[in-house]
């Protein structure tokens, strides 16, 4: 005796990362979001943060051709690592940071820039950059010293016309 079953099986799935933070270039500006990096705690596996970057909202594309940079105003509270990478690069991960360095402002308070160089987005065609940003906390720093301090990350991201 044979029995005869038929059975289809179907998935779907969206392919788009978690994306913690959105950022719109319509026009020449400046923006800012802070991430508040309260309940970091030393750890082998890095902290990761998603943020895209687009010339278009959704319905309307610049008109313009626009270039922008970022750059990511850290305090340095904490002996932390930053990286940061381009998700829809086809070349292996290579930081994009190229500007590392340590700044006083006026009232004695330190903190770490790491900027950018600049990226161009063509009016012709709406796109989006979907960034990772990749924050290392080291297991060797469980002490107690570094127990409710607390790191703030600035994201920055300053767009431009090109004329």
């Amino acid at each position: 005796m044979f029995s005869l079953t038929l059975s289809r099986f179907q998935s779907t799935t969206n392919s788009n990362p978690n994306i913690d933070i959105a950022f719109y270039l319509l026009k020449e500006d400046y923006q800012t979001m802070k991430l508040n990096l309260g309940s970091i705690i030393p750890r082998s596996e890095p902290y990761i943060y998603n943020f895209s970057i687009s010339n278009t909202d959704g319905q309307n594309t610049a008109e313009v051709n626009m270039n922008y940079n970022i750059k990511i105003k850290t305090t340095t509270n904490l002996p932390l690592s930053y990286a940061l990478y381009l998700e829809n690069n086809e070349k292996e991960e290579i930081s994009l940071i190229t500007n590392n360095k340590i700044e006083e402002d006026e009232y004695g308070t330190y903190f770490r820039i790491l900027e950018t160089e600049d990226r161009i987005f063509y009016y012709t065609k709406p796109e989006t950059n979907i960034y990772k940003l990749v924050i290392t906390f080291p297991e060797t720093y469980q002490s107690i010293e570094y127990q409710n301090i607390i790191e703030s990350v600035e994201i920055l991201v300053d767009s431009k016309q090109i004329t």
